[in-house]
């Protein structure tokens, strides 16, 4: 549909009449071929009639746009579960299907979707990662000066690919970016999984500096309202690893606590990656520090 016929349908699904919308912006036989998507309008006049409907720019955008988000929305949602399923079949088609988009729409998105899903199995096969496909998503997230929702996504879903000199340098080139996103309720919790994620990979890598620095910046990435009890969760569990990385000596175990508080919350894939995630730190600094001694 034509922005002008979502509007209609808005419109009368508030029970509006078209003078209460369009007052003093359009003209009625403005109005008239504007609802029937002949004729478009003004950005400027646009937003006035959003505001008279009482609608958000985000809500009606979502409206727009329904059928694209729902093919996003589907992307994310196979992909997801391939990856964490480790289903290279299933990921092979979506590479496929993906990259076969781009050749006939030259839509950039379905190439970064193709490449994201090539080096997910590099990384499950535990092959070496094609090096065009990397490029292709390093490329544009270093060239790309303005950050969005979008490139948010992307970054966050790329971070196992990339190297930690990268990804410091795009976390400082997105962090006053991410300051704004932290303001917006939609984008608050991509924030938080997006320093969560390079908070775990730098405790993967025992870099107690790092680790602690995006410790700090994670606990500024807490929403106030936003799966608030999934947030301070992980936050407790992530202090617990620190300690143990700073100490090199675990004085109660609360893993098990944490575990059955993501199980009661119907997440048994991060307790999963909370269990692998404490033996990776007690590995590297408890057997260590044994060893040692």
């Amino acid at each position: 549909m034509k922005s002008g016929e979502v509007i209609r349908y808005i419109r009368l699904s508030k029970k509006l009449k078209a003078k209460s919308v369009y007052a003093n912006i359009l003209s009625r036989p403005a109005i008239s071929k504007f609802e029937k998507g002949i004729s478009d309008t003004t950005t400027d006049k646009l937003f006035e009639i959003l505001d008279n409907l009482n609608i958000t720019l985000e809500e009606f955008y979502f409206i727009y746009n329904i059928d694209k988000v729902k093919e996003e929305n589907i992307f994310l949602q196979e992909y997801f579960e391939s990856f964490y399923s480790a289903n290279i079949e299933k990921l092979l088609i979506i590479r496929n299907n993906s990259k076969k988009a781009f050749d006939k729409t030259n839509k950039i998105k379905n190439l970064h979707y193709s490449a994201l899903a090539d080096l997910t199995i590099s990384y499950i096969s535990q092959k070496e990662v094609n090096s065009e496909s990397l490029e292709v998503l390093k490329k544009y997230l270093i060239e790309c000066e303005e950050w969005n929702y979008y490139e948010l996504i992307l970054f966050t879903n790329a971070l196992d690919f990339f190297s930690e000199d990268l990804i410091l340098l795009l976390f400082k080139r997105a962090k006053k970016k991410l300051v704004s996103f932290r303001q917006i309720r939609k984008y608050n919790n991509e924030v938080f999984v997006l320093v969560l994620n390079i908070l775990i990979f730098f405790i993967e890598k025992n870099d107690i500096e790092k680790s602690s620095f995006f410790y700090n910046e994670l606990l500024n990435s807490t929403s106030e309202t936003n799966n608030k009890m999934y947030e301070k969760t992980m936050i407790i569990f992530l202090n617990y690893l620190l300690q143990i990385m700073k100490t090199k000596r675990e004085s109660t175990n609360e893993v098990e606590k944490i575990i059955s508080i993501f199980n009661f919350l119907n997440m048994p894939l991060k307790a999963k990656q909370c269990s692998l995630l404490h033996e990776t730190v007690k590995s590297n600094n408890l057997t260590s520090s044994v060893n040692n001694s």
